[in-house]
């Protein structure tokens, strides 16, 4: 290599030079290269590794298997790591790194409380990725991500999620603490541009659950990403049409339902009517002007004067009406 310091030593040339000496050192060393990297302060019962998986859905997300672990890098003395990312795919997916216990399986993960030890990102080929913590205790939880803004995204959703123990510590119901955090994920979800994004933020939203209610949002939402056809929104499809699916046969069930019911009443109404025809026809032509009398609400003086008879009689045809048509009293006759 040509020394050009040398050649052209004045000022100007000089400081040239050294730019370029700089800049080959860094490009030899990788600073300049895409990678997934940074600075982790481990406490001893940590293995000094940082693992590398890939997650093709939402649901994997919380699933481990050596079989997802795609690359591993040791931490130097200072805590430092990085992972080259020449092998991933150019378009954006989603990724996890996550740290093991000594004595531990290295593909094991603890969910929840002080010793979580993994979180997501998104990452392509061309990334610079760079994950931060200085703290021993909880390693991966206080972390700082840079340089890539969908990551930033991400940790805003988390917060959201992180705001509803917040709430119910407030004594909050429940219920009405998952529907607001329901309802600011599907805000996210709608008004996100970036896909990995928006479905993150949708798969935390409980939406299988409440895919009745927010039927219309999610129709609308599948036609604003069709163009999609990741593994992500293949899985998210397949899920929500076999909602739409699990629907559709409800409603039919349903209707069959009513149909079924509908038969069975007209049949009951029809038997009943039947046998109250059956029942009318053993009473005299003069009891069933009577019957007609106390149906439309007339006492038993006013059918002796309808029809200029003692009452005494009238009585005499009421009962018998009673036991022909097995009825006990005025309010049965006129239900009859």
């Amino acid at each position: 290599m040509i020394d050009l310091c040398k050649i052209l030593p004045n000022k100007t040339l000089t400081g040239l030079c050294l730019f370029l000496v700089g800049f080959t050192m860094q490009a030899q060393d990788g600073s300049y290269s895409s990678r997934i990297g940074g600075k982790l302060q481990l406490d001893t019962i940590w293995r000094p590794v940082v693992y590398l998986s890939h997650i093709p859905t939402f649901h994997d997300m919380f699933t481990m298997s050596n079989d997802m672990i795609i690359a591993q890098a040791e931490l130097d003395s200072e805590g430092n790591f990085a992972f080259a990312t020449e092998f991933l795919p150019e378009e954006d997916n989603l990724y996890r790194v996550h740290i093991s216990k000594k004595g531990a399986p290295e593909a094991s993960l603890i969910i929840g409380g002080l010793d979580e030890n993994h979180l997501f990102f998104i990452a392509n080929r061309t990334s610079q990725i760079r994950i931060t913590s200085s703290d021993t205790v909880q390693p991966i939880q206080e972390f700082e991500i840079s340089g890539y803004r969908p990551n930033t995204d991400l940790r805003e959703i988390n917060r959201i999620l992180d705001s509803e123990d917040s709430l119910r510590k407030l004594s909050v119901n429940k219920e009405f603490a998952s529907r607001t955090i329901n309802d600011k994920l599907r805000h996210v979800a709608d008004s996100s541009s970036h896909p990995i994004v928006s479905l993150y933020a949708l798969h935390h939203s409980d939406f299988e659950s409440t895919y009745l209610e927010n039927q219309l949002f999610y129709e609308n939402y599948l036609e604003k990403w069709e163009g999609e056809d990741s593994t992500y929104f293949q899985s998210i499809r397949s899920i929500l049409n076999r909602d739409e699916r699990s629907n559709l046969v409800w409603y039919i069930l349903i209707g069959v339902g009513f149909f079924a019911f509908g038969l069975l009443l007209q049949r009951y109404l029809t038997r009943g009517n039947r046998m109250h025809n059956k029942q009318l026809q053993t009473l005299s032509v003069q009891e069933r002007k009577i019957f007609q009398l106390i149906q439309s609400g007339k006492s038993n003086k006013e059918i002796s004067e309808e029809y200029n008879i003692g009452i005494s009689t009238v009585k005499s045809h009421v009962s018998n009406i009673y036991a022909k048509l097995n009825i006990k009293s005025r309010k049965e006759a006129i239900d009859f």
